[in-house]
């Protein structure tokens, strides 16, 4: 895996259609799974890492308070734009944004007491550097959690995404983007990296959650809140009505109705 699929969130489309069909629908409940699986009651400093349009930070901002720090960090300035624009909720704590990459982020040694990573991890080019630098930047006893697409379940949204593309003959956008092991980890993998990472008390568990679309259309959109969604808008648009046809009957959607799509993910935590 390289920086080149982050590379593709740099288009202004592309950050705005994640926000638009995903960050509420697919991202946000599983942002709840991540932080519950945290298990901090008292927190005053956390570090987002992959925080994308900002739903872990703002959530986690909510928990912590006025009185805490929270900040965003991401390798995408076009993400951190859109994440930075929205307001915080009453009573929550700031929110800093800061573009770096997850294997050299801009963090002091032990500045943290809690670091979160949500379905960023199985994306990054050197895995155990991104956790080792998770460790680093917490405090002794800190607590770090992250999450990833189970491998051991169907692939939710993306399965059914990269087979369409691929029978489309859609370009892959960067290596391995039609392969579906590259979204996900097992509970194996995770468990290693914690370790190997030196976290004590590791824990990995498979949580599945229902994720809910108000319409198939807005199911089917999320494509274009991805890297293939500019190489998807050059085709002429009879190609491109079929292939979203062809996406649309693969997650079983109707004309009417909300659409469901079962998910899964592995949530890995380890305490510092």
């Amino acid at each position: 895996m390289s920086d080149s699929r982050s590379a593709g969130f740099t288009e202004v489309s592309v950050p705005e259609a994640y926000d638009r069909f995903m960050s509420r629908q697919l991202f946000e409940p599983w942002a709840r799974e991540l932080i519950a699986a945290a298990g901090v009651q008292t927190v005053g400093s956390v570090l987002d890492v992959a925080t994308g349009t900002g739903t872990v930070a703002r959530l986690i901002a909510a928990e912590v308070g006025e009185a805490g720090r929270v900040v965003g960090a991401d390798i995408s300035p076009a993400m951190l734009g859109i994440a930075a624009a929205k307001a915080a909720e009453p009573g929550s704590a700031c929110i800093e944004y800061v573009e770096c990459s997850a294997t050299a982020l801009a963090a002091a040694d032990a500045s943290f007491q809690l670091a979160l990573c949500q379905q960023g991890l199985q994306f990054f080019p050197d895995r155990i550097a991104a956790v080792r630098e998770l460790h680093r930047v917490l405090a002794p006893g800190g607590v770090a959690v992250a999450s990833s697409w189970a491998a051991e379940r169907p692939l939710g949204l993306f399965g059914p995404m990269v087979d369409t593309l691929s029978e489309f003959g859609i370009t892959e956008p960067y290596p391995r983007a039609f392969d579906a092991s590259s979204y996900a980890l097992a509970v194996a993998d995770l468990r290693e990296l914690f370790e190997s990472a030196g976290f004590r008390h590791v824990t990995v568990q498979t949580v599945e959650l229902e994720c809910v679309w108000e319409t198939s259309h807005d199911a089917v959109a999320t494509i274009s809140g991805t890297p293939y969604g500019p190489l998807l808008a050059a085709l002429p648009d009879a190609q491109r009505q079929r292939m979203y046809a062809a996406l649309n009957d693969r997650l079983g959607g109707s004309k009417q109705g909300k659409l469901t799509v079962r998910t899964a993910s592995n949530i890995a935590r380890g305490v510092r």
